[in-house]
């Protein structure tokens, strides 16, 4: 006989399989929603320096140091990648000393191993070096100069700005063998390479005549077939102090023969001994001859007192330069140069004079007078000086109101620098003069001498000139002022 099942026991049963179904249920739709939190942490942008993009991990390489590049190339294979890309290694800054370090990898090695490594890349090379104390010194680096220059050369890189500034090779360390042959490393270099260059600076060379001519004449050589092709090669040459200083370049007919080689150059830069009627004559010539208007833009001549500057230039040469370069702008800067008569041949009113720079460097003298210049000569620029710098040591004498006069007759005069003695009320007019709109100046910059010892009354005066005109050297002017103790 059959009995039947017990009711309770059977609830329990079916419960206890709701229960397991229901379990299974929740642990589907846990499972579901993990999975849904898991493609939505994927969408989620994801942070940290191993997801940087390829150019913001560049930008940050860019100002590591070598130790610090290598350390970072270690990383991972991507990094690497990354810090083998060319336009981390496209400029590049070497400084040489001489000097043998027992601790650290000598100049060469570093300079030798970066040309082989990276030299295709390399496009901008600026070489520093300390001045050297003995001959010693400075055949170890002419001989490093050497090598590498040799080792870069080899890799066929496309260099095109080159800075090799302050060599100063008319100092007695540098004996005739060594110089020599520092120049044949050069000059060798430049006339195979330098094809690509546009930018060239051999600024405090300080070679002589013959050795001068033979590096610019590689240079133009390598640049010869460019100019064949109607196209501009170097653009931006800088030959301050490039001859010795005592040397009269200006009669040399070779000077302006190579000159015209460079056509199409836009800013150039030279001493005033280099300057001659042939020398204007043969820029005018040559950059015109890509055709149009001439190239040359930015002239910047720096005459010194210690360099010859008893050359007559006449105004026409000027005139026929400035004809075919409408777009040229004239830098001067005269050091010490008081005499008015020098003053007057050199500054000819048919330059078109953007910039100017007067210096006496604390020189004294109860004869000299600096007024001539503020009334005669500084005037005659008056529709295109824009910047003047003057550095007087008029202790003897005030300019005060010749200095205010320039000011208002100069039109596009926008940038003013004085170091004089002057009195505080220049200042005073002088902002109530822009405070007016009678001058255009944007910036000025005075320092007032003194003959006392203690500065602090007139450092209250300034002060209270400054908070009388806080409105408009704030919102328009770039302002500085001080007094400055000169005894």
């Amino acid at each position: 006989m059959d009995y039947p099942e017990d009711p309770e026991e059977q609830l329990s049963e079916d419960e206890n399989e709701e229960e397991e179904e229901g379990e299974d249920e929740g642990i589907e739709i846990m499972d579901e929603e993990e999975e849904e939190g898991e493609a939505e942490e994927d969408k989620e942008p994801k942070l940290g320096w191993a997801n940087l993009p390829d150019v913001c991990l560049r930008q940050v390489f860019w100002w590591l140091r070598d130790r610090d590049r290598v350390k970072a190339a270690l990383v991972c294979r991507h990094w690497h990648q990354i810090m083998c890309s060319p336009s981390l290694w496209r400029v590049r800054t070497f400084n040489f000393s001489g000097r043998i370090s027992k601790t650290s990898r000598t100049e060469l090695e570093t300079a030798v191993c970066y040309a082989k490594t990276y030299g295709s890349y390399l496009e901008d090379l600026e070489i520093r070096f300390s001045h050297p104390l003995n001959s010693l010194v400075s055949r170890r680096f002419q001989q490093t100069l050497r090598t590498f220059l040799a080792a870069l050369r080899k890799t066929g890189g496309r260099l095109r700005r080159l800075t090799v500034n302050h060599m100063e090779l008319d100092r007695a360390a540098w004996c005739r063998s060594v110089r020599n042959a520092l120049v044949r490393s050069l000059t060798f270099y430049l006339r195979r390479e330098g094809s690509y260059l546009g930018y060239l600076s051999l600024r405090g060379a300080r070679l002589n005549l013959p050795q001068g001519l033979e590096v610019l004449e590689a240079v133009a050589a390598a640049q010869q077939h460019i100019h064949v092709g109607r196209r501009p090669g170097i653009t931006h040459l800088n030959l301050e102090d490039f001859f010795s200083q005592p040397l009269a370049v200006f009669i040399s007919p070779a000077f302006p023969q190579v000159m015209f080689r460079f056509q199409g150059l836009c800013t150039l830069t030279l001493n005033y001994s280099c300057v001659s009627d042939e020398l204007l004559a043969a820029l005018s010539a040559a950059c015109r001859s890509l055709g149009g208007g001439g190239s040359l833009q930015t002239f910047t001549i720096r005459c010194h007192i210690h360099e010859p500057h008893i050359q007559v230039v006449w105004g026409d040469a000027w005139s026929h330069l400035a004809k075919h370069c409408p777009d040229l702008r004239v830098q001067i800067t005269v050091e010490r140069i008081l005499n008015m008569d020098k003053l007057g041949r050199i500054l000819l009113r048919e330059i078109p004079l953007r910039s100017l720079s007067l210096t006496s460097c604390y020189f004294s003298e109860q004869d000299w007078s600096a007024k001539p210049a503020l009334t005669n000569l500084v005037p005659c620029y008056r529709s295109c000086l824009q910047k003047l710098t003057l550095d007087l040591n008029n202790s003897h004498e005030s300019v005060d109101e010749e200095l205010l006069e320039v000011v208002l007759l100069c039109s596009r005069l926008a940038y003013l620098k004085v170091w004089a003695f002057l009195d505080i009320s220049f200042l005073e007019r002088l902002l109530q003069k822009r405070l007016e709109k009678k001058t255009i100046l944007r910036t000025i910059k005075v320092r007032i001498y003194t003959n006392k010892y203690e500065t602090q009354g007139e450092d209250e005066q300034l002060e209270e000139v400054y908070s009388r005109y806080r409105q408009l050297i704030n919102s328009e002017l770039h302002y500085f002022a001080i007094s400055y103790p000169m005894l």
